[in-house]
């Protein structure tokens, strides 16, 4: 399978090489499309941008132009509120979720600081 051929073995992504050695697999779970979402978070010179979809899945297609975007800047003075995250990112996903998201958006986000990340991307 996928993983069986690249397991090991040097790959190129873009410009970077190197051997693949750890995979996450899991099953998948039967659910409906429209509760499938996407999150990017990334760090460019003047802070972390969180880029979040409510069109997840593998057709993804084009975040950058349609994800709704969130920087924290690097001076940062106080993380964004609940409030701000949700009117910022969560514009087109139902209210009765948002209190979770907006909770897996602020946990995730500090797991991305603490491990010093500078890419991370969740479908």
């Amino acid at each position: 399978g996928w993983v069986a051929e690249r397991a090991g073995k040097e790959q190129k992504v873009e410009t970077v090489t190197g051997v693949l050695r750890q995979f996450l697999v899991e099953p998948f779970v039967p659910h409906p499309q429209d509760t499938e979402y996407y999150i990017n978070i990334n760090s460019v010179r003047d802070g972390d941008w969180i880029l979040f979809t409510h069109e997840g899945g593998v057709d993804v297609g084009d975040v950058d132009a349609k994800a709704e975007k969130l920087l924290i800047p690097v001076d940062l003075t106080q993380y964004p509120s609940n409030e701000e995250i949700a009117a910022t990112l969560l514009k087109k996903v139902p209210e009765g979720v948002h209190n979770v998201l907006v909770d897996f958006i602020t946990r995730l986000y500090a797991v991305y600081v603490d491990c010093q990340f500078t890419y991370l991307e969740i479908n």
